[in-house]
């Protein structure tokens, strides 16, 4: 197993998998962002905040991915120690529940198990609205350029 950790941690470097930077006061910011301020915001401003969001969210599918791979690691544990096990059972499942159950170590794992899909499920989809979040960002800094363009262009005529 920690074959697999020194592999993935090393991998995930090499990658600058978890180098992105998580700047709360910036998403704090953001979070607070009242609509009805918007003409008044600077359109730097706002790419400040599609930028910061952007940088947020690739720090949050990074971690929701190591969460889910660290699921998929102990989940495969408890599967090999119950295929190793000489307990007898009707069902796989009643065989794994003995199995967990009589073993300290693999009653803590299957605790992990459980945080880390509750984890997975209360963050499932999020990414979709931060990913909507840019995209308003992002569709009203083109709507100004259109502004500014149409505004000159009027006024050549």
């Amino acid at each position: 197993m920690t074959k697999v950790f020194d592999y993935l941690n090393a991998k995930a470097e090499d990658l600058m998998m978890y180098k992105m930077p998580r700047n709360n006061d910036l998403m704090d910011e953001i979070f607070r962002f009242d609509p009805r301020q918007l003409e008044a915001t600077s359109a730097a401003k706002i790419s400040q905040y599609a930028i910061g969001l952007s940088q947020f969210l690739v720090f949050f599918v990074s971690q929701i991915n190591k969460s889910r791979v660290l699921l998929t690691q102990k989940n495969r544990v408890i599967d090999m120690r119950v295929a190793q096990s000489d307990i007898k059972a009707k069902t796989l499942v009643e065989k794994r529940g003995q199995v967990i159950a009589a073993n300290a170590d693999l009653q803590q794992i299957e605790e992990e198990i459980e945080l880390l899909e509750c984890e997975i499920k209360m963050t499932e989809n999020v990414e979709k609205y931060y990913i909507e979040l840019i995209n308003s960002f992002k569709r009203e800094l083109t709507r100004r350029e259109s502004e500014m363009k149409f505004a000159r262009d009027e006024r050549r005529l």
